[in-house]
């Protein structure tokens, strides 16, 4: 795995350039979109103008209308990681590996899907720009170096693409189609690829920058039209709109819910819609934060 060599500043160096950093970065406060209390709510993405989005360990993937009404449910039998739409159906990642999901809860496996083992779990996941579907394995324990990304090609052939990996998340394509970006939240690092369109593969890998541990455990990822990563900090309270270069800081979400799971832009890219959780929050906690686990939205800046 890659190392990125530590920088340390000089305390005061460092007090005064994050005085700087919070001085020209912009905020913006999520507003409640659809209230519903999910256990760990993660994976948003809009689909026939609706938006849809999985609780994990309630193995449930749920949906709303465009104005966070109407809500829906599919149930599964088993915990579900993620979902993309795929032909008139879902394709999801789930405990049981990759495959099918209908309507009607049916759950149809992949045959080349991985079995996983006790233990082990689909996590985020998401269609490339090309329509293939990735997810990232991850054990319930979070043991280092034991998960993996795999690729379902269009074709429903299945190919391990990643090895070495704790808890993949964030995962997603630049606007130019040729860089592919994934966080491993307990690295705390995102790192990013060449990547190839026609064939799907990955060459290249190098970090793009360290992720402060000051702004919680980064989880799920968006990528706005501008190239601004949004990621989504579990016990920060906050997505933030980082520069993909650098990974400044530009634009920070407060959401009132400190733990953050992941976001998606509507289809006009001017809006983002944050997941959010109540699982290990204690009593105390969820009554300073009664709407945790439900969606939240805010209008982002260009």
């Amino acid at each position: 795995m890659l190392r990125v060599r530590p920088i340390y500043l000089d305390n005061r160096v460092g007090v005064e350039l994050g005085a700087r950093l919070g001085r020209l970065m912009k905020r913006v406060s999520a507003e409640l979109f659809c209230e519903v209390p999910c256990d760990v709510a993660e994976g948003p993405f809009w689909y026939e103008g609706r938006l849809h989005w999985v609780d994990i360990f309630r193995c449930t993937l749920f949906s709303c209308d465009n104005a966070g009404n109407d809500l829906t449910s599919i149930v599964l039998p088993m915990h579900l990681g993620c979902v993309a739409p795929w032909q008139r159906h879902f394709i999801a990642g789930t405990q049981a590996g990759i495959g099918f999901l209908f309507p009607d809860a049916h759950f149809e496996r992949l045959r080349e899907s991985p079995r996983l083992p006790p233990g082990m779990r689909c996590n985020d996941g998401k269609l490339d720009p090309a329509g293939r579907f990735w997810v990232g394995t991850t054990t319930y324990d979070f043991q280092t170096g034991e998960g993996a990304l795999y690729r379902v090609d269009r074709d429903l052939k299945v190919e391990r693409v990643l090895d070495g990996l704790t808890l993949p998340n964030g995962l997603d394509w630049d606007a130019s189609a040729s860089s592919f970006y994934l966080i491993d939240t307990y690295a705390r690092r995102l790192d990013c690829f060449d990547w190839e369109m026609a064939s799907g593969q990955l060459s290249n890998r190098r970090p793009a920058f360290t992720l402060s541990d000051d702004w919680g455990l980064a989880d799920g990822m968006t990528i706005d039209r501008a190239g601004r990563l949004w990621i989504a900090f579990w016990q920060g309270g906050r997505v933030l709109g980082l520069d993909a270069r650098s990974g400044r800081p530009l634009v920070r979400i407060d959401v009132p819910a400190i733990l953050t799971t992941s976001c998606c832009l509507d289809v006009t890219g001017n809006t983002l819609f944050i997941t959010t959780a109540r699982s290990h929050l204690r009593e105390e906690q969820l009554k300073d934060q009664p709407l945790a686990g439900s969606v939240f939205c805010a209008d982002i800046p260009y």
